[in-house]
């Protein structure tokens, strides 16, 4: 990564006029020609656009990588943020570097921008370069949108400010009038951004819909970071986001063209897993320590030493797979995959509809599952199988139940808590399953080093109490809402 100061000042061409003579402030050398292909990244409110910030992928020139744009006190300066062309996806520092402004909000790209550009010195007698003169036929493209326009653009080199004020003066006498905005990217999309400040009412299906995935894909951009340095609940809030995207897109999978979704979804699977493994460690390890903390004798120091070096190892193993994960192309194309999703969403015409006639009637679909499976489950209710399929069919409804929560308010929230607590109990039911599996395992390595097994057989037991509680918690939970009283909404 590198950092510099960029002085520059932007001016108007009329379409089909040539750059002034500019003879007067120098010599003007002959012109050098190429193209560019930009795409800015922003947030859906536009964060950066109206901070004066730029973040984009440029190929083509002296100059292509990404380039993070910072506003300063003057004008005429930005500090310039700049990576190579290695990665595909949006590098992971350049969002760090915004993080404050940004907070958990995506960044995707929101405008495509091509410019066929000729490139100029401006020197002085002795012959130092002053100035690098551009002047640029751009096309842009946002939201489907095009716009085309032509300016010149005058980045200091060796020249100071009075070298641009002699080039301004110059320019306006020729009737180049500078730019009233800043960059081409404000220039871009700047209609599109005063556009998304105007709510549309009653709320569109598809934007009510793309707003809750989009908040999910800012999660897993935010807290990359920390999930990689295993912070605190970042890989566990990395994981229930994971799982919304995964979930919503087949909930509400009508409301996307064809198969269009199908590949993302699969993709989110695997890193939902990699990330599964690292949190189903977090919660032996939380969960087997503070059994432990409750033990009296003093027979069960060794066997807690046991348990403990294997769940410090079973979660280092399982992070360090995770960290692995995060480095392969795949996961990059993922990244890249979820970029170009909110950026172009695949939607159906009934994207177009009011959410509250769309979204509802696909949520009760989503029901009807639980129902299904539940009654399944039922007919053989010490299968916890069945009762894990209970619980991601619950899931779907809780999540899909969040979705409709600016549309529906405190009804879809009511519902949404409500879902959350079956969820929950039938969670616990699911990490008392696991936890008593891995305890399994720990009797046999204590037996085989002639430690006690009595401690490890309370544990055993105390998990098995643990997991009928919260399946009869859970059972009782859906119960209430798949009783008779229950809303269609789930």
């Amino acid at each position: 990564m590198s950092t510099g100061i960029e002085t520059e000042r932007k001016f108007v061409l009329a379409k089909g006029e040539e750059l002034p003579d500019l003879e007067e402030v120098g010599a003007v050398g002959s012109a050098e020609r190429f193209g560019l292909v930009a795409v800015y990244y922003d947030t859906p409110d536009y964060r950066l656009y109206h901070g004066g910030l730029e973040l984009r992928r440029r190929t083509g020139g002296h100059d292509a990588g990404w380039q993070l744009k910072l506003p300063t006190d003057d004008p005429d300066e930005r500090i310039e943020v700049r990576l190579p062309l290695i990665e595909t996806r949006l590098p992971l520092e350049l969002r760090q570097q915004i993080a404050d402004l940004i907070g958990e909000q995506p960044l995707f790209p929101v405008a495509e921008l091509h410019t066929a550009r000729e490139q100029r010195e401006l020197r002085d007698a002795a012959g130092t370069v002053l100035a690098s003169i551009f002047t640029d036929r751009v096309t842009a493209t946002v939201g489907g949108r095009l716009q085309e326009w032509s300016e010149v653009e005058v980045e200091l080199v060796a020249g100071t400010r009075q070298t641009l004020d002699r080039v301004e003066r110059t320019l306006r006498r020729a009737g180049v009038p500078r730019s009233p905005v800043s960059s081409k990217f404000a220039q871009a999309v700047a209609e599109q951004a005063t556009r998304r400040d105007q709510p549309v009412d009653p709320p569109e299906a598809g934007a009510v819909l793309m707003d809750y995935l989009g908040r999910q894909v800012g999660v897993l951009q935010a807290l990359e970071a920390e999930a990689v340095a295993d912070t605190f609940d970042a890989v566990h809030r990395s994981r229930v986001a994971t799982r919304r995207l995964r979930t919503c897109l087949r909930t509400y999978g009508e409301m996307f063209r064809g198969q269009a979704v199908r590949g993302l979804v699969d993709e989110l699977r695997w890193h939902g897993e990699q990330l599964g493994a690292t949190r189903d460690a977090e919660v032996l390890t939380e969960r087997l320590t503070a059994a432990l903390a409750q033990a009296g004798p003093a027979d069960r120091d060794p066997v807690g030493a046991l348990v403990l070096a294997r769940l410090e190892q079973r979660h280092a193993e399982a992070h360090a797979a995770f960290i692995d994960g995060l480095a392969t192309e795949r996961y990059w194309r993922l990244q890249a995959a979820l970029e170009q999703f909110l950026a172009e969403p695949p939607l159906q015409r009934t994207a177009g509809d009011p959410a509250s006639l769309v979204l509802p009637n696909m949520l009760t679909q989503a029901l009807h599952r639980v129902r299904r499976r539940t009654e399944h489950a039922e007919a053989r209710s010490d299968d916890l199988t069945r009762w894990h399929a209970v619980r991601k069919a619950a899931k779907a409804v809780r999540y899909g139940a969040e979705v409709l929560v600016p549309v529906l308010g405190q009804i879809a929230e009511t519902r949404a808590t409500a879902w959350t607590e079956v969820t929950n109990r039938f969670g616990d039911a699911q990490d008392a399953v696991i936890t008593g599996q891995l305890l399994s395992e720990l009797f046999l390595d204590a037996e085989a080093a002639g430690l006690p097994t009595g401690p490890i057989d309370e544990l055993r037991h105390a998990q098995d109490r643990a997991l009928h509680e919260a399946l009869a918690a859970g059972r009782e939970a859906l119960a209430a809402q798949l009783g008779p009283a229950a809303s269609s909404l789930g």
